[in-house]
């Protein structure tokens, strides 16, 4: 059944316009129109209450969204004070108004429950309170999880002015808004509670009570887990899993989960719980936490196990971590993190695998080799295959080859039962290797090269000819043997070319060099869905039409072309195909031209401004060849599309239309209608703008930003071509920019020169386009229509136009605000003011001062020589520009690290230059700095920085990471020499680079790596930041194995000191071991690395070029090492170099079984020291002279 679109089903029966919102019959136009007229009908009495709310009111873009109003206080019944604060509870009589989808209209809902905040004194101070107002509505438009804001109001006794909420959004015991409105769970009163609570939980260890302290107070919703202490005599039914290590219980009280319902915390009593216990623990306390927060940290980043607290058993004192149920291994015991328990997994394998051997000792520790080397779920299992396995077997191609039905099936790892399975009757190649029966380390290197390209599944061997036998997937074609050229789609282009060479006997035109150059073009087919190139019978076509002046006509071909169907894996034809035929007029006579102009053709379907061949063919009747095309030539002119054949525009049909309408509009300035002709002429593609003549009635005038700008709504809209349907149609409701030319109705040269220099190319998408110019019939003076570019509040360009976000009038806010805040310290404003007015982008950091009381949960998690960090929660949080909203808005509850330099309360140079070093930019890889603080008490202030969650490259090369692969260990430089790069490029240079000053940041919502999801990598610690030609220091600071020689010498400090520090990282990435751990930070090791001692290298292990670059960047000679840019570029070789990335692949074959094992227990020297310190005692006696053999003597007698 078909019917036709009325009108009244797309529009307003009102204003005529099409519904901003179809499915609910909404019009944006007609709703603003009703509240424009509804201005007079209310007032609160004051002009900028008055003003705020029109314009709060005018914002409306969508039928649910609320109609902010002035709601008199006589509305409101049952007012009744909830707290100690400013709030009540009420209940509105008319109601806030919603629209009724059904009846297509706002009503009201009467009688509605809603909480008033009153702010007191606010009739005195407007500002103020409007901007609290604002405050709360931002929030609102944020977090859908906070309650909607109805409008204003005011007490009529006391005058102050009320803010009506939605009812039950604020917090009955704090006033604040709940954490989790749907949920009444307030954050900072659950964190009061577990306060007061500290004194009942202690166990008499202040270590372990500060430690539970501190993830009690770490918890940021409802559903995060109360971490406790639970008394020993807590659990029922103790029983041993693996001895005395692993136990299962009950736990009478249970955990504490908050009821969503009830809207309490209740525990789950009797609930399953798995202990671990820890021997000795009660005297290695340190050790214990350590391991327990690895298992809190791969607990939050793939959300398993949980654990519920802490617990001691009385008899040992060993102390326990409670976990949830199902976090230990059936088999074993082991608790395991990552919902799989790798050495089960091994023998699980070892299980199926049992009972077997090939009968030759090589092949058996070769296949054992290969299967305890598994990592992952998905790592294929190679086994040993019995011959009497296969069913089936078919020989394909001219090799070795032959496909069988495998009875068993394959090892898979089945994630919902949580163990390995067989895939029966998989169907699987096999290769055999003739002459193989004598087992060597060439057949077995080339069995591993074959693992390499192929999905490999074991060895077999044939019992008759004693043959070995590769089983691999089944990604060989079946026809010849060789692995497909496309594997997903099981295309062969060997046997796609024989195929076609052998139809080449069933096929002719007739003439010799026409069938060869069909077979040259059917011999250069790549992939599957290359066009195979055919001689058409003429009698394939029907329904032939002429169209254009020319020789092209369209046509049905009635077979139609070869497409590959990758379901069926075969080619079919794609029956009555509509083509375009191209006759070659005389073409019998002169066969040479005509297939050179053939050649001009496509047969790749990816080019897309190239038209496609399909074949050749021959009138009978003219004799006259024709080139059978795609559908690349206009229907109504017959010219070919140019340069935009996929769109199917035609540039002269486009053109003509545009003519052919001239006549229906004037501007009534001949002039100005010759330039409109000529912008209109000038088109060149399908997403050109086409410059119009548009009546200033088509304006609906939404903001005036001054005298010369304003935005508006373009009723029509602007012409835009419609792929789909192939024509141009108008996009009503378009919003504009006015540019008003203030006295040019005489000045015509003035308008014609203005819009000159806007763009009409869809594909400049940094210049303003120009849709047209218009005429205010008032004033007479000329108007440009212009595309939404520039900023509503000053007229200019965007400086980020897709954000459409100004930098000119963010630094006018600025400046603006600068009156609002003080750190009370002159030097102190100047620089944040400085830092605000160098922003560049809506992506950077606004530095802030920022009051001390903004801070809670403050905890220590660092200390060095020089200052101390703690880890805070930041109430507002920083700023953030969201894109969609075009506005800033605070991100609350924002971890930040506090940086407090030590005894620093008076300002000094150097605590500026570090503040300065810290960046504001989101993608240069240095620490971001957030702003500035003053401890109240002590007087200290301090620098407030982005929280790196998982600590500095030592902890997470130590704790986190796993399997860690070549090019994750790459992407991790690429990452820091991106930030190294910036430093140097601003003309500084870092002064302490190491291992402990480079951060890393983990979120959950984005993998980094292929198994770590990191996103962040910093480096950090800028105190020690100078100017590159200002580095010269008396005093040597830093971790003595990444210093380079020449600074241990007492030489300045520069650019090529930090790319020596770089090496020595390179290092440790890339053996997971700290340089010179096993020796002496002393004068001795001072004296080595001088003399040009560096760390060993086992070459097996680490690519070539890497080592080069390496050895480069750690040379003796600081001439010699390269720079921050060649590095970045050297290790993109290793993503785009061919023989660089097989370097990679051959250290990857290379694989230390106990990596993991060897970073976490290398042995650290005790005079071993990798924090910052002062050197100047170890290199007192080291001359700056590079051949200072004397030190020799001075080491030795020292």
């Amino acid at each position: 059944m078909s019917y036709d679109i009325q009108d009244d089903d797309i529009k307003c029966k009102i204003c005529g316009e099409i519904y901003t919102d179809l499915y609910y019959k909404w019009c944006k136009p007609c709703q603003i129109i009703n509240i424009i007229r509804n201005f007079a009908n209310w007032t609160s009495g004051n002009e900028k209450i008055d003003k705020f709310i029109q314009e709060m009111q005018l914002k409306v873009e969508e039928y649910n969204k609320i109609i902010f109003e002035w709601i008199p206080y006589n509305q409101f019944n049952y007012i009744k004070k909830i707290s100690k604060g400013q709030f009540t509870t009420a209940i509105w009589k008319d109601g806030s108004l919603e629209y009724n989808h059904k009846e297509r209209k706002y009503k009201r809902n009467p009688n509605e429950e809603v909480t008033l905040k009153y702010l007191n004194n606010s009739q005195n101070i407007i500002n103020d309170f409007l901007n609290e107002v604002e405050t709360q509505i931002i929030k609102r438009l944020k977090y859908t999880n906070i309650s909607k804001i109805y409008g204003i109001s005011q007490n009529p006794d006391t005058k102050n002015y009320i803010i009506v909420f939605q009812d039950g959004c604020y917090c009955d015991n704090c006033n604040e808004i709940y954490t989790n409105i749907s949920f009444k769970w307030c954050k900072l009163c659950q964190i009061n509670d577990i306060k007061q609570n500290f004194s009942s939980q202690t166990i008499g260890n202040k270590i372990i009570d500060d430690f539970i302290q501190e993830m009690q107070l770490a918890i940021e919703s409802q559903d995060d887990v109360v971490f406790e202490w639970i008394p020993y005599n807590k659990f029922n039914n103790v029983k041993e899993i693996r001895k005395d290590t692993i136990y299962s219980a009950i736990w009478k009280d249970g955990s504490l989960k908050y009821n969503n319902i009830k809207r309490k915390y209740e525990r789950s009593h009797d609930e399953k719980v798995t202990l671990k216990c820890f021997n000795n623990s009660q005297n290695i306390i340190n050790s214990f936490l350590k391991e327990l927060k690895v298992y809190i940290v791969e607990g939050n980043l793939l959300h398993f196990p949980i654990i519920y607290g802490i617990s001691q058993n009385p008899n040992t004192e060993n102390y326990i971590i409670v976990f949830q149920d199902g976090c230990c291994c059936n088999n074993c015991g082991e608790i395991y993190t990552k919902m799989r328990c790798k050495s089960c997994e091994k023998s699980n394998i070892k299980q199926h695998l049992a009972n077997w051997t090939s009968g030759n000792e090589k092949i058996d520790e070769f296949i054992q080799e290969m299967q305890l080397d598994i990592e992952r779920n998905d790592d294929r299992i190679i086994e040993w295959i019995p011959y009497n396995k296969f069913n089936n077997i078919k020989r394909i191609g001219k090799g070795n080859f032959a496909t069988v039905i495998w009875n068993d099936g394959p090892l898979k790892y089945n994630y919902s039962e949580s163990k390995y399975k067989r895939e029966s009757n998989k169907k699987v190649i096999l290769k055999c290797l003739n002459y193989s029966q004598n087992i060597t380390s060439e057949f077995l290197n080339e069995v591993k090269e074959i693992n390499k390209t192929n999905t490999m599944y074991g060895i077999s061997q044939n019992p008759d000819t004693e043959d070995y036998i590769i089983v691999l997937d089944n990604n060989n074609c079946e026809e010849c043997g060789e692995i497909y050229t496309d594997i997903s789609f099981q295309w062969c282009k060997q046997c796609q070319i024989n195929d076609i060479k052998n139809n080449f006997t069933n096929w002719s035109s007739g003439n010799k060099k026409i069938d060869g150059f069909i077979q040259e073009m059917q011999l250069k087919v790549e992939r599957h869905f290359d066009i195979i190139v055919e001689w058409i019978p003429y009698r394939q076509f029907n329904n032939i039409k002429k169209i254009g002046k020319g020789e092209i006509s369209i046509a049905i071909w009635k077979n139609g072309p070869l497409e590959y169907d990758y379901r069926e894996r075969i080619y079919e034809r794609k029956s009555n195909k509509e083509v375009t035929l191209k006759y070659l007029n005389e073409s019998q006579n002169v066969i040479s031209d005509s297939s050179n102009k053939v050649k001009v053709y496509s047969i790749k379907e990816n080019e897309y401004d190239i038209p496609k061949i399909y074949g050749i063919s021959q009138n009978p009747d003219t004799k006259d060849y024709i080139v059978v095309l795609d559908n690349s030539y206009c229907k109504e002119c017959g010219d070919q599309y140019i340069g935009s054949i996929y769109y199917k525009w035609c540039k002269p049909c486009q053109i003509n239309n545009l003519k052919n309408n001239f006549t229906n509009w004037s501007s009534g300035n001949e002039r100005i209608d010759e330039f409109i002709r000529k912008m209109q002429l000038t088109i060149e593609k399908y997403d050109d703008k086409i410059v119009e003549w548009i009546p200033y009635n088509q304006f609906n005038i939404s903001k005036i930003c001054n005298s010369s700008f304003a935005t508006a709504i373009w009723k029509d809209g602007l012409l835009k071509y419609n792929y789909k349907k192939k024509k141009l149609e108008r996009i009503p409701n378009k919003e504009v920019t006015l540019k008003c030319l203030n006295n040019s109705q005489n000045n015509t040269n003035k308008l014609l020169n203005k819009v000159k220099i806007y763009s009409i190319k869809g594909n400049k998408y940094d210049t303003p386009k120009l849709y047209g110019i218009s005429q205010n019939p008032d004033t007479k003076d000329y108007i440009i229509v212009l595309d939404n570019r520039y900023c509503k509040e000053c007229g200019e360009i965007y400086t980020k136009i897709s954000f459409q976000w100004c930098k000119q009038c963010q630094i006018n806010d600025f400046k603006k605000n600068f009156t609002n805040w003080s750190s009370e310290n002159e030097k102190i404003d100047g620089l944040i003011q400085e830092m605000q007015l160098k922003i560049k982008s809506c992506s950077e950091i606004i530095v802030e001062w920022i009051p001390y009381n903004q801070f809670s949960n403050i905890k220590e998690i660092g200390k060095g020589g020089f200052a101390t960090v703690y880890l805070a929660i930041w109430k507002d949080g920083p700023l953030e520009y969201i894109k969609n909203k075009k506005e800033w808005e605070r991100s609350p509850n924002k971890k930040v690290a506090l940086k407090c330099p030590c005894n620093l309360q008076n300002i000094t140079d150097g605590f500026l230059k570090e503040i300065e070093a810290y960046s504001i930019d989101k993608l240069d890889g240095i620490l971001r700095i957030h702003g500035i603080s003053q401890n109240p008490d002590t007087k200290d202030y301090i620098i407030v920085l982005e929280y790196a969650n998982c600590g500095n490259l030592n902890y997470f090369y130590s704790n986190i990471i796993r399997n860690y692969r070549w090019y994750e260990k790459l992407s991790l430089l690429r990452d820091i020499i991106k930030g190294l790069k910036k430093i140097h490029e601003n003309g500084i240079v870092h002064h302490d680079f190491h291992t402990g000053n480079i951060l890393i940041s983990l979120t959950h919502n984005k993998e980094y790596f292929s198994e770590h999801p990191i996103s962040n990598v910093y480096i950090s610690d800028m105190g020690l930041c100078r100017e590159a030609d200002n580095a010269i220091e008396t005093k040597i600071y830093g971790v003595m194995p990444y210093m380079a020689p020449e600074v241990l010498r007492g030489k300045p400090y520069t650019q090529a000191a930090d790319i020596y520090s770089f090496g020595m990282i390179m290092y440790f990435v890339a053996t997971g071991q700290q340089p010179f751990a096993d020796c002496a930070h002393d004068n001795v090791l001072a004296f080595n690395i001088c003399k040009g001692i560096r760390p060993e290298i086992n070459k097996l292990e680490i690519p070539e070029s890497y080592i080069n670059l390496m050895e480069r960047c750690w040379s003796p000679n600081p001439d010699n090492r390269p720079n921050a840019i060649e590095i970045k570029d050297f290790i993109q070789l290793f993503y785009n170099d061919e023989e660089v990335k097989k370097q990679v692949k051959e250290v990857e074959k290379y694989k230390e079984p106990d990596f993991l094992s060897d970073i976490n227990n290398q042995t650290i020297h005790p005079q071993a020291y990798y924090a910052s310190r002062l050197l100047n005692p170890f290199t007192k006696d080291l001359s700056k002279d590079d051949t200072d053999t004397e030190c020799l003597d001075c080491v030795i007698t020292n």
